[in-house]
């Protein structure tokens, strides 16, 4: 092989692959922005393993030990970096752009184009062709048959894939998953570097040394690289634009706090529920207490989804912060009618309209026969959650309620409150005389104590 072609020539060999990559794109492009069918993407993406595997076979078929003495005698003492990049750098460089601009396409109907794919690709989330196509050419080091090459190798993906998930599982964030990505960078190139160097895939301590030497090198490099992008994107962006946001969430999950203050500022001012579950989850794991105002969490509920108000409940009752009754109950009343059955699960804010009870039990009663089915029973549930005395009769009378469902949750109610089961212990309705005279007398026996 001509020394100065390899590149030509391992190109011209996958000619017919890249008109199908090709056509595959244009394809993907068209579904994508017309007809929205999943199964495209998910066919180009295997063609893309397939393509990847070829060109990392094509080019573990070059001889390099003759090449090396050649390039050193036409480059000198740049021959051999020369050497390595164009067998072992250009094909993962051909894999990562072909990668990048999948993701391009596949990201083309999303919101925040280009700057969601750019970002996802930065963040490593598509790179594991890269590693599968790694662990292959490590295998066809050995030159074994084509049955053990596929046995090994299906093995080594299997055994990447499962240890890099356990990893996420145990640490979704912090300074593991930092560890891990320079791990993985450093690792990558020390195989990388040793598989060319040597000649035969065997132990010798000196090219191992120079592999580990020079890998961690370009693996600190790699990686400050990768935190240095994010920081400059997190810092020049416009405030609270999507670029600033996305970059300050990949800071934060693997291992940095200093973007949470203007990260707060951001959730403040887009009331955005996605960041919010950040802010308050990275928040705690920093062990960073937010500092927002009664005012801000008041906001943040009114301006987002049952969902959200649910997550900010538990945050902000576990951190006793008081919000406003009258917000909290004017949502729960708005929620009732574009989101009932989100109301009734969301149990967490429930507790924390609870708090709220004691104070107002007048004023519930009063929205309660106003309100719809949904509001009905989720102000049955607080006053139960409440464990609020003072909600008892209300409660009673509505034991006898046409409405079966509500009186079951009024008997669930008194039930909690009281911690009686008349019903049961009578083997009677929950509505009949004895049972309305058992939940009275407790009641009665309450205000006579008091």
């Amino acid at each position: 092989m001509a020394a100065k072609s390899i590149v030509k020539d391992q190109i011209k060999r996958a000619t017919t692959f890249i008109y199908i990559l090709i056509l595959l794109f244009i394809i993907n492009i068209i579904f994508n922005l017309k007809f929205k069918w999943d199964v495209i993407p998910v066919i180009v993406n295997v063609y893309l393993f397939v393509f990847s595997f070829y060109l990392i076979f094509n080019f573990s078929l070059i001889d390099i030990p003759p090449l090396k003495n050649e390039y050193r005698t036409i480059y000198r003492r740049f021959g051999h970096t020369i050497l390595f990049i164009k067998t072992r750098i250009v094909p993962f460089v051909i894999i990562i752009f072909i990668t990048a601009l999948y993701t391009l396409i596949n990201y083309l109907d999303k919101d925040h184009w280009p700057w969601n794919p750019i970002l996802e690709l930065l963040d490593g989330r598509f790179s594991n062709t890269v590693f599968y196509s790694l662990i292959l050419l490590i295998i066809l080091k050995f030159n074994r048959r084509p049955r053990i090459t596929v046995y090994l190798f299906v093995a080594g993906a299997a055994i990447y894939f499962l240890l890099y998930q356990l990893v996420y599982y145990f640490s979704p964030s912090g300074a593991v998953v930092s560890g891990l990505k320079f791990f993985q960078i450093t690792v990558a190139l020390i195989l990388l570097m040793y598989e060319f160097v040597s000649d035969k895939f065997a132990i010798d301590r000196k090219k191992i040394a120079k592999s580990i030497a020079l890998g961690v090198l370009i693996g600190i490099s790699t990686y400050s690289s990768f935190v240095g992008i994010h920081y400059l994107i997190y810092r020049f962006s416009p405030f609270s634009s999507y670029p600033q946001a996305r970059s300050a969430q990949i800071l934060m999950r693997v291992g940095y706090s200093f973007p949470l203050k203007r990260f707060k500022s951001i959730v403040t001012e887009t009331s955005d529920p996605y960041l919010l579950y950040d802010l308050i989850y990275y928040s705690r794991a920093y062990r960073r207490p937010l500092t927002l105002t009664s005012a801000e969490w008041e906001n943040l509920i009114l301006s987002g989804s049952m969902e959200v108000a649910n997550v900010i409940a538990f945050y902000v009752d576990s951190m006793n912060i008081e919000l406003s009754y009258q917000q909290i109950i004017s949502y729960a009343e708005r929620r009732s009618i574009d989101s009932g059955e989100s109301l009734l699960n969301s149990t967490f804010f429930i507790r924390y309209a609870s708090r709220f009870c004691e104070d107002n039990v007048d004023d519930l009663i009063k929205r309660y026969a106003n309100g719809n089915y949904y509001f009905k029973i989720w102000i049955i549930r607080t006053t139960a959650e409440s464990k609020c005395y003072a909600a008892i009769p209300f409660l009673i009378r509505l034991l006898t309620d046409i409405d079966v469902a509500l009186s079951q949750e009024a008997y669930a109610s008194l039930a909690r409150i009281t911690r009686l089961d008349p019903a049961k212990n009578q083997n009677g309705r929950i509505n009949s005389p004895t049972v309305l005279l058992a939940f009275s007398e407790f009641y009665q026996g309450y205000r006579n104590k008091r």
